[in-house]
């Protein structure tokens, strides 16, 4: 890796992006029998919407330890603001929905 990635919005991007991808593949892998919103309906229902969006930020921790390694400080700014910022969705989602 060469220090473009030493950037707040790349670390950012990655922070925020990375869930999702990890959302969209358990929703693939486990769930395909449903549409999208009926997934979105029944993790809700259950009340598993946030314990699942948890276990999709744990990516995080992987690229944050790479950015950290790498000296990346920048970068593990940005993915430490990805992560603040899906804890506070996810505690809305808890508290709200």
């Amino acid at each position: 890796m060469n220090r473009r990635w030493n950037n707040f919005w790349i670390g950012l991007a990655l922070g925020v992006a990375l869930p999702l991808l990890v959302f969209a593949a358990i929703y693939l892998v486990k769930f395909t029998h449903l549409s999208f919103s009926e997934f979105l309906s029944y993790t809700n229902l259950n009340r598993t919407l946030p314990k699942l969006l948890s276990l999709c930020v744990f990516l995080n921790l992987l690229v944050f330890y790479l950015f950290l390694n790498k000296e990346f400080w920048k970068g593990t700014r940005g993915v430490i603001g990805a992560t603040l910022l899906w804890t506070l969705i996810i505690l809305c989602i808890k508290f709200f929905v």
